[in-house]
């Protein structure tokens, strides 16, 4: 089977064979014949609607995922649980926090977003937007990216986006942190937020985490990390939830001070598309980190390393992606303590043996999600590009830049990113759409060279 979820908030389910149609369910609109009560949707003409942003997560005959309220600031955020085989919800978490103080109790629904009586095991909580404090505590709370799983701690972690309203950190509610839940069963577990100095300015709102946690084990201990908008990355202790470290990934100069080209706050406007802008001026005027990261680290055990894209979107007047003189658009760490561990040099420091093609090219941001084989680093960037950098010291192995095309800039239907690559067998997949394709171009090499490859 292939399941998905769609913008249009509907979850599929498709038999791989043929890709025809078992089920669908609606989580955007009331479903009763799926056990789906919640109608997640306001302003609807005026505003986006809940949407599916992310891949859901398969596992003993249940699917969990996400979806989120695409900006509009009058709607809910849930993570589901669905059965595989019919597609009937399980259980359903409120992401939003209705009291202050208080944890979300699993199947309580807000009372104004349930089309009609409900039935077991699903409640409904009466919001009250004039107690002291407000209720709900906030909205937003998205879970943007797939939810991570692990089956020995039955444990769920989802990342979680910024409040409504928004705000620097610390963040009201479930909001820019890991948010953790009891798998079987969707109880709440813990949620543990982003530290408030974790941020390259103190002025850093719309924080989010867009990339999804990543599990894996550091001398015998299930670590749990994931990074953020904010340029941050995290780590805690799976079972225990305390954190164990975390870093800043963009750049400071070596006496420690922020560099004025990377993360600029300034007025997103067209009159003056290029201001320069001081640390001062910057740190003093609450925006968008657009220089974080949007990714999801990829592990290579046999280095005990993390490899994470650095960099965001490049349709900002202000701050567009990244500062390509000072960042890399991919990290390399030791996944103990997160210190860079490929050779560096220079004020500030930048990688080595990994320029170029890293520094080269104005506005190159890793938006993509890396992924690791053999000791092989595969990174796909904005350029649109790909590239095969040693996982062992940062060495350039091989690039493509000639077969994929020139960014679409927005003009037809997105801005021509490369999100991949995947990985199967001998071979390695990326593809991105770009000017004048129709609809884009797919890349597939191989190590073998058949007569059809690339």
């Amino acid at each position: 089977m292939v399941y998905f979820i769609a913008f249009n908030g509907i979850v599929y389910c498709l038999k791989a064979a043929d890709m025809s149609l078992v089920w669908q369910t609606n989580l955007r609109w009331e479903d009763p014949a799926h056990n789906q009560p919640v109608r997640n949707v306001r302003n609807y003409a005026q505003a986006p609607q809940a949407a599916g942003w992310s891949s859901p997560v398969v596992a003993n005959g249940k699917l969990w995922l996400g979806i989120g309220e695409g900006e509009n600031p009058n709607l809910y955020a849930f993570v589901y649980c669905l059965d595989v085989a019919t597609g009937n919800v399980i259980w359903i978490f409120n992401t939003c926090q209705y009291v202050q103080g208080v944890d979300n109790k699993v199947n309580v629904l807000p009372a104004d977003f349930v089309a009609g009586p409900v039935n077991p095991p699903f409640t409904t909580f009466l919001t009250n937007p004039n107690a002291s404090p407000a209720q709900p505590v906030t909205l937003g709370c998205s879970v943007w990216a797939c939810i991570a799983y692990d089956e020995e701690l039955d444990s769920l972690y989802c990342a979680t986006g910024n409040p409504v309203p928004d705000s620097s950190l610390p963040s009201a509610g479930y909001s820019n942190g890991i948010l953790v839940l009891k798998a079987s069963s969707g109880d709440f577990l813990k949620f543990v937020q982003f530290p408030w100095q974790s941020s390259y300015r103190p002025s850093d709102i719309d924080i989010d985490v867009g990339g999804s946690p990543t599990i894996f084990v550091s001398n015998g201990r299930k670590v749990v990390g994931v990074g953020c908008k904010n340029g941050a990355y995290m780590t805690i202790d799976a079972a225990t939830y305390d954190i164990i470290t975390w870093r800043q990934m963009l750049p400071y100069m070596n006496d420690g001070s922020q560099i004025p080209t990377v993360d600029p706050h300034g007025p997103d406007t067209s009159a003056n598309p290029n201001p320069v802008l001081t640390n001062i001026q910057s740190n003093a005027t609450p925006a968008e980190n657009f220089h974080g990261t949007y990714s999801t680290a990829a592990v290579c055990s046999s280095q005990q390393r993390l490899f994470i894209g650095v960099g965001g979107n490049n349709y900002h007047w202000v701050s567009s992606g990244i500062d390509s003189n000072s960042t890399p658009f991919m990290r390399a760490m030791n996944w103990d303590t997160l210190d860079d561990c490929w050779p560096m040099d220079g004020d500030p420091k930048k990688y080595t043996l990994a320029a170029p093609p890293m520094y080269l090219r104005g506005g190159e941001s890793g938006l993509s999600v890396p992924a690791v084989v053999n000791d092989v680093v595969f990174m796909a960037t904005t350029w649109v590009a790909m590239y095969a950098f040693s996982a062992k010291d940062g060495t350039l192995l091989w690039t493509d830049i000639q077969n994929f095309g020139q960014q679409t800039g927005g003009f037809n239907g997105g801005y021509g990113y490369c999100l991949g690559p995947a990985i199967w067998g001998d071979y390695v997949v990326a593809g991105g759409l770009v000017a004048g394709g129709e609809g884009g171009v797919l890349n597939i090499y191989t190590l073998t060279k058949p007569a059809a490859s690339k």
